[in-house]
């Protein structure tokens, strides 16, 4: 593929450099493997690239620093969606707000900030520790009902899990209700639609096609809302208050006004929570087992951990302090492969990214991926190596690893994410292991979210080495 250099900026407000045109070989590869062109113009170009695809092109950005700076620094002169040139200007599209409405994940300007104001309560560590008991249970229920020898479609496997917990958590209700039936049929035809989410304009396109596909996932995402909208209105008539999170979302209330949520938005707010909770927890699980499977070494050392400290036992939250190891390899999990593995950003104003100009309602992609692999910041950096994360380098920019997004925009449920992440590792590989299918490649599928090819393994028993009473139940 032959792409043409644009001339390296060496003063402050210049253009930033990039290929100078994109061939139709630079194209197929853009849609075929983004996270392998990505990376390579991180490597040619440095860490701000002007990409020309499209009339206004983006800018792709893989440097730390300057991620701070759209994330943190200068956060208010990046909104978040991409500019389309058909649009007033100041205006962006939200692919995903089709399927989950104005939450905080969609929401942009005073909406988010009001209602990340009201919902963090929820999040706070003290709260999601309480559902520790409920995600250690559905673990090793979980892992028990997998035979002996039989061969599992592990992500398969781990979106049952996280929609089993999130169904408990998020709904109050058992993974073998009809509502979590009809939520499990919405997820994944919605799952199928939201894959081409991150084309602008493609999700709208979808609201018209008569095709049976799009069609069947567009009445599965009205039936989810109805869903949702049922069970709000039935909390409602019941005055029932509750544990889980849409009780919580019913009850609250603004801090100044004393005004309760919306309905509409307790729906936005609780779909979303379903939505990007249950997709990215199962793709990193997945893709820790993928990891652990193909390293016995480190397989092996947080299984020493766990038998140590929990000698077959089912976890809880207070193990977790005792569990570096575990927590180490769901951090280094995400680190190769992020669920979000690119943040997408339009400038509001002129702004100096790094030393380059870009004018506003430019498209800035922000990549995970890149700069979670990239050497600069990480040794080895293709090498699956937990113990990295157990002496941390001060050196290391911040935001070398940003898994969960930063700033205000941050992912307000990071928290429990890296609770449930290590609490389902404890619990499944406390009794079982997972080895791989051999001859199998697993290739990450770069869309909305970075999931992977169906990974098929074989499920063993594992009994806990031996060990000394010196860890006693919580």
């Amino acid at each position: 593929m032959s792409i043409d250099r644009l001339p390296t900026a060496g003063h402050t407000g210049a253009q930033a450099p990039g290929p100078g045109r994109a061939t139709p070989a630079f194209l197929r590869e853009l849609l075929a493997d983004p996270l392998r062109l990505f990376t390579r113009l991180r490597t040619s170009y440095g860490p701000i690239v002007r990409v020309p695809v499209g009339r206004g092109g983006f800018h792709l950005v893989c440097g730390p620093d300057a991620v701070e700076q759209v994330l943190v620094g200068e956060q208010r002169a990046y909104a978040k969606g991409l500019r389309r040139r058909t649009m007033p200007p100041g205006e962006g599209i939200q692919p995903l707000s089709l399927l989950l409405g104005s939450g905080l994940l969609t929401s942009g300007g005073d909406l988010h900030r009001t209602r990340r104001r009201l919902i963090q309560p929820m999040f706070h560590r003290e709260r999601i520790a309480g559902y520790g008991a409920a995600i250690s249970e559905l673990s090793r229920a979980t892992a028990l009902g997998w035979a002996d020898g039989s061969r599992r479609e592990v992500h398969t496997d781990m979106s049952e899990l996280t929609l089993a917990i999130v169904a408990r958590t998020v709904f109050g209700v058992d993974v073998d209700s009809e509502v979590v039936r009809r939520v499990r049929r919405a997820v994944a035809a919605n799952m199928r639609l939201s894959q081409l989410a991150v084309l602008p304009g493609a999700m709208r396109l979808q609201q018209h096609l008569p095709i049976g596909p799009l069609r069947a996932a567009r009445d599965a995402r009205d039936d989810l809302t109805a869903v949702v909208m049922e069970m709000i209105e039935q909390r409602r008539s019941l005055d029932a208050a509750g544990s889980d999170l849409l009780s919580t979302l019913l009850a609250t209330r603004d801090a100044d006004t004393g005004a309760p949520l919306d309905d509409t938005s307790i729906r936005d707010e609780a779909l979303t929570i379903l939505l990007a909770g249950h997709e990215t927890t199962a793709n990193a699980m997945t893709w820790a087992y993928h990891l652990l499977a193909t390293n016995p070494q480190a397989r092996d050392r947080m299984h020493t951990e766990l038998d140590d400290v929990l000698n077959g036992r089912k976890p809880t939250t207070a193990d977790l302090a005792e569990l570096p190891y575990t927590r180490a390899v769901f951090s280094e999990t995400l680190r190769l492969y992020p669920p979000a593995w690119i943040l997408l950003r339009r400038t509001t104003r002129d702004v100096t990214l790094a030393g380059y100009h870009l004018p506003a309602d430019t498209n800035v992609l922000l990549s995970q991926w890149v700069i979670h692999r990239d050497p600069t910041w990480w040794p080895a950096p293709e090498e699956f190596r937990p113990q990295r994360w157990l002496t941390p380098d001060p050196t290391r920019p911040k935001y070398a690893y940003f898994p969960f997004g930063g700033g205000t925009r941050q992912c307000i449920g990071n928290t429990f994410a890296e609770m449930e992440g290590a609490l389902a590792l404890a619990a499944i590989s406390s009794i079982r292991t997972l080895t791989p299918t051999p001859g199998r490649p697993v290739t990450p599928i770069p869309r909305v979210t970075l999931r992977p090819q169906p990974l098929q393994m074989t499920a063993h028993p594992r009994t806990p080495r031996p060990t000394p009473a010196t860890h006693q139940p919580h």
